[in-house]
């Protein structure tokens, strides 16, 4: 499990602790905790306002504005990353950016629940529309079998290969490409680049 807001990680571990509680194969909760000092979201603005939304492993932060052409998913992981990117909600309300935001907390505990709900929030063709905002790495996404242009567009720590040179915590994360500037930039790319995108995946799966 992987929390970016405070109010998130009980209801993720409590849970997850009940599984294992019922399931013998489940012997070990991963927990990553690194959250910086920021307020704590105002779940309110967000479209699933569930105080215990982590418990469903997957939540929708953003959807998308009914009646508008869709852009694709974006799918949040860590606590830069995440809160960084709910900081530019407003901007692309502005811009017209109609993507949908999603919360990446366990990909377990999503599995757990109702097909109408993993549906509701993450269908199964969405992964051939969906991009990446996370400050782990790029070799392991927060969800399996995405489609093959999500490394493409996805904003990830280690995007170019290298270790980054340090520095106070604004600086790490502006040369990771995770402040909120360069997320605006990353997805108003994945954004604009969406007819291209689809021509091309459509492409790939023509050939075969």
């Amino acid at each position: 499990m992987s929390f970016w807001d405070y109010n998130d990680v009980a209801a993720g571990y409590f849970a997850a602790a009940e599984i294992a509680a019922r399931e013998k194969k489940v012997g070990v909760i991963a927990i990553e905790v690194a959250r910086p000092d920021f307020p704590v979201a105002d779940r309110s603005k967000f479209a699933d306002t569930d105080i215990k939304a982590a418990a469903k492993g997957l939540y929708v932060i953003r959807d998308f504005a009914p009646g508008k052409p869709k852009h694709g998913y974006v799918v949040a992981q860590g606590s830069s990353a995440t809160f960084n990117l709910v900081s530019i909600l407003p901007t692309l309300d502005e811009a017209g950016i109609n993507v949908k935001v999603i919360s990446a907390i366990s990909e377990e505990l999503f599995d757990k629940q109702p097909e109408s709900y993993r549906n509701s929030v993450l269908p199964p063709e969405a992964v051939y529309d969906l991009m990446f905002v996370m400050s782990g790495t790029r070799r392991m996404w927060p969800l399996r079998n995405v489609g093959p242009l999500a490394d493409e567009y996805s904003m990830t720590s280690d995007f170019h290969n290298q270790w980054l040179t340090g520095g106070l915590e604004p600086d790490v994360i502006a040369e990771a490409h995770l402040d909120s500037k360069s997320i605006l930039d990353g997805i108003t790319r994945f954004a604009k680049d969406r007819g291209k995108r689809l021509e091309t995946t459509n492409g790939l799966l023509g050939k075969l």
